[in-house]
């Protein structure tokens, strides 16, 4: 089957690890499904699995892609989630201590073909095309999960998100305006804030500019590093 993968780790020159070609079917163990992917998103965190982040060298060839969206078999509509974790564990699973992204784990979503744990694939949202959908997990459920449940925000209030135009900065400023928040957004570039501005920012400043106010009602929110790049 087509798939785009990443050939080895190679920690200096991760887009030479870069193949795309074929790999064989995947087979199809109990518990898990086949998606015919229709989509996926690209994250940062595929070019950390080229660089053998997070992926010990031995699971390489790693088909790419956390992300994705596609049809069972039987043609049910689905969206993948992409974090991979114990299914025996209930309750809030980012507490789960070997929770991974799907490529830590498992080949990714880049291929034809993707088999992922059947818990893992969702009924696509009504009204969602397979390329909205493919991009709405990692990034979207980080941002989700840092705004609305971990902020403390309420409608009204103003919240700061510092980086304009990365995946999880560009779903807080749209949830953020959703959510009836002030949202204020600084970017290194007149580009990367008119991003912003486009999606929905109220006011947009440069990084490390002074900012119109301080304190009071105003929170901040941002694109999350290594340490913070799951969902959920």
């Amino acid at each position: 089957m087509f798939a785009v993968y990443a050939a080895e780790p190679n920690p200096d020159a991760p887009l030479d690890s870069l193949v795309v070609g074929e790999r064989p079917e995947p087979e199809v163990p109990d518990g898990s499904v086949a998606v015919h992917v229709e989509a996926g998103s690209l994250n940062l965190h595929d070019l950390w699995t080229l660089r053998g982040v997070g992926i010990k060298k031995e699971q390489f060839p790693m088909i790419l892609g956390c992300d994705g969206a596609g049809r069972l078999d039987d043609g049910t509509e689905v969206v993948i989630y992409p974090v991979v974790g114990d299914p025996s564990i209930a309750g809030d699973e980012t507490l789960d201590p070997r929770r991974a992204l799907l490529t830590e784990r498992l080949q990714g979503t880049f291929a034809d073909v993707v088999v992922v744990p059947a818990r893992n694939v969702l009924p696509r949202p009504a009204g969602l095309t397979a390329a909205q959908s493919a991009v709405m997990g990692t990034a979207w459920l980080t941002a989700y999960r840092m705004l609305f449940v971990k902020s403390g925000l309420r409608p009204g209030q103003t919240m700061l998100v510092q980086g304009a135009s990365g995946g999880v900065s560009t779903a807080l400023v749209q949830l953020g305006r959703a959510g009836g928040m002030q949202v204020w957004v600084t970017g290194r570039s007149d580009a990367k804030r008119s991003v912003a501005e486009r999606l929905g920012a109220d006011a947009t400043f440069p990084s490390g500019a002074r900012l119109p106010a301080r304190g009071g009602s105003k929170e901040r929110a941002g694109a999350p590093g290594r340490n913070h790049r799951r969902p959920g």
